[in-house]
């Protein structure tokens, strides 16, 4: 969703998916830190990098998938904004 929403205020591509997976590491990040202070739960450093993980995934997904769609289904995405 950030990266959409980079894309939304016309940011270039590239630099909307550095955002996206830099914010996403960040919030993985911050999330962890929480867990230091709540009861029951421990940081574990390997949860930030799956969901950095997990967000470079989602952005190669949208950098490369829509080329590979019939033209119908990519005016679709790009309709709904994804692209």
């Amino acid at each position: 969703m950030i990266y959409r929403a980079f894309r939304m205020d016309k940011v270039d591509r590239k630099r909307s998916a550095i955002w996206a997976v830099l914010l996403a590491f960040s919030y993985g990040l911050s999330d962890e830190y929480h867990q230091m202070f709540t009861q029951g739960r421990e940081p574990r450093l390997r949860d930030v990098f799956i969901d950095g993980a997990g967000s470079i995934l989602v952005i190669l997904a949208a950098y490369y998938l829509p080329s590979k769609l019939s033209k119908k289904m990519y005016a679709i995405v790009e309709k709904l904004g994804l692209t």
